[in-house]
């Protein structure tokens, strides 16, 4: 039972040295655990920035990728178009050749059937006498009719053209 009194007299005799050497054990445990923790900060740094790089590799991929496929998609566009301007020069060569064919016989037909002359307007603001065509005859100039019929092979192209888009994708 001596072991009792022994260890409050030694504990009275050297609790500065006893305090002292238990905030050194917990010191040490605190820089342990903060060891670790930057340890574990510096883990976690790395991770982070090998998640950004693995982030723009695909990101840099993806870009490629967007790019490659635009340049196809061009390049099928590309060849859509050519085709449609080739449509539409061999349309408009058709048009040209039936304006000129519609020309040619309306020709050979003689005058222009108009029953009643066709009288110029008074002035600018009153109409003059009526000009009576006959149903189905237009009368218009020939560089007019050429220039139409380019547009027409030219739209018409441009709309099958567009409707072969739906077709390619």
């Amino acid at each position: 039972m001596n072991l009792l009194p022994f260890s409050l007299g030694l504990l009275r005799a050297h609790w500065k040295l006893i305090a002292l050497a238990l905030l050194l054990a917990v010191i040490g445990v605190q820089q342990l655990r903060v060891t670790g923790l930057k340890s574990s900060l510096s883990a976690e740094k790395a991770g982070r920035m090998a998640d950004r790089k693995e982030y723009e590799r695909a990101q840099m991929e993806a870009t490629a990728k967007a790019y490659a496929a635009k340049i196809k998609k061009e390049a099928e566009y590309e060849a859509e178009r050519e085709k449609a301007d080739l449509a539409a020069a061999d349309l408009g060569k058709q048009y040209r050749a039936a304006v000129l064919r519609y020309q040619a016989a309306q020709r050979e037909t003689g005058g222009s059937h108009l029953p009643v002359s066709a009288e110029a307007a008074e002035s600018v603001d009153r109409l003059g006498g009526p000009s009576v065509l006959p149903v189905g005859q237009l009368m218009i100039p020939q560089a007019d009719a050429l220039i139409c019929a380019d547009n027409t092979a030219r739209l018409q192209a441009a709309r099958d053209w567009a409707l072969s888009l739906d077709k390619v994708e």
